[in-house]
This record gives structure tokens, C-alpha cells and sequence, in this order.
């Protein structure tokens, strides 16, 4: 592989690298509407449990980052493989 292929694959990782640290970020900063008066939604609880909208959001955050990062993985496993 030339100086040239290494460049532009290490450019497109970096690219890539930070559109999912964007999209992290987003859903990070999401988390504020916990701390908002005007979304009332999440400090309610879920039915009858003792769970709250905030808890919910949160595990959905998490299960979400953690679904980026194998999607990441695996393109850049694909892309590999090229």
C-alpha cells in the first residue's frame, strides 16, 4: 500500500471517527431535557413501576452508544477488508 492509499484511509477513519463522536455528543447533550421544566415526560413514572422517563432515557442512551461503537466497528471491519 502506498503513502497515498494510507492517507486517504486514515483520513476516512478520522471522518468517520468524527461523525460518531458528533452523534455521541448529540445524545449526551440530550440528556439536559431531564433538567428542563418544559419536558414533563421524563420525570413522570412509567406505569406503575418506580421507574421514571429519566431512567428509561438513560438506558436507551447507553444501549444506543454502545450500538454506535459496534457499528462503527464493523464498518471499519468491512472496509478492512477491502
Amino acid at each position: 500500500m502506498n503513502d497515498d492509499k494510507k492517507l486517504e484511509a486514515i483520513r476516512r477513519k478520522t471522518r468517520q471517527r468524527l461523525i460518531f463522536t458528533g452523534i455521541t455528543l448529540v445524545l449526551y447533550f440530550s440528556y439536559v431535557f431531564n433538567y428542563t421544566t418544559d419536558n414533563p415526560l421524563l420525570g413522570r413514572l412509567v406505569g406503575d413501576s418506580h421507574i421514571s422517563g429519566s431512567l428509561v432515557m438513560f438506558v436507551c442512551l447507553i444501549v444506543s452508544f454502545i450500538g454506535l461503537e459496534l457499528l462503527f466497528l464493523a464498518i471499519n471491519r468491512h472496509r478492512g477488508e477491502d
